[in-house]
């Protein structure tokens, strides 16, 4: 088999500052982002007739090609002390999926768009000139792929066939981090401690089956409960 395949993609943000008075300040921010992927796979049987590997086999052959673009827009606003700052703001997103597969002599087209609230802050806390904490949380989203929304089975492996899924929805992820810093330049020592966590809804993850013949699907879903502490 041979496969080929390309990436052509853009994006572009800006970020307009408003001060509102001595220590705040509105933050506007857009941006847009467009990315394009195409694959061609051929694959090749052996021909008598030729002698070589020449026979294409339209069943283990596709080609598709696929665009993810994401419009946003948000809002920040930032509050400054001598001895704290704090951030807090939020983005709206829309996001667009579309693609179109060739497999088999047939032509399938897919499409879905997603609407989502970003929210985000920062705080932090300065003891000192050598000491403070700070807190962050962020919020993004993971697309599904077209090859694991495209419900055509993947027969490569006769005894482990692919079938996608295109009710997929996409993963929404928090991430929060909680760092503490202190440095003593007199003695030339320092201490550092983290704390991150992350959960992800609508997790992408493969659900497995296995046939009465010993055959295993596997197609992608979207689960909730999946986090990590460190």
């Amino acid at each position: 088999n041979l496969t080929t395949s390309s990436l052509h993609g853009y994006s572009a943000r800006a970020v307009f500052t408003e001060p509102l008075g001595k220590r705040l300040l509105m933050e506007f921010s857009a941006g847009k982002s467009s990315t394009k992927t195409s694959s061609v796979r051929n694959t090749f049987d052996y021909s008598s007739q030729s002698g070589k590997f020449d026979d294409l086999n339209p069943l283990l052959s596709n080609d598709y090609d696929n665009t993810y673009s994401y419009t946003n827009a948000g809002a920040k606003l930032r509050y400054q002390k001598k001895k704290f700052n704090i951030a807090v703001g939020a983005q709206w997103q829309e996001a667009s999926l579309k693609g179109n597969i060739l497999t088999n002599g047939k032509d399938t087209s897919l499409q879905q768009k997603f609407y989502n609230i970003l929210p985000n802050a920062r705080f932090q806390y300065n003891f000192n000139r050598f000491r403070n904490i700070t807190f962050n949380y962020n919020s993004n989203t993971n697309q599904p792929t077209i090859s694991q929304l495209q419900p055509v089975p993947d027969i490569s492996n006769p005894v482990n066939i692919r079938i996608g899924n295109p009710k997929l929805d996409q993963e929404f992820t928090h991430i929060m981090q909680l760092n503490y810093m202190s440095v003593n330049p007199f003695r030339g020592t320092n201490f550092f401690a983290f704390l991150n966590y992350r959960g992800t809804g609508n997790r992408i993850v493969n659900s497995d089956s296995i046939s009465p013949f010993g055959i295993k699907y596997t197609i992608p879903v979207n689960v909730d409960g999946v986090y990590s502490f460190s």
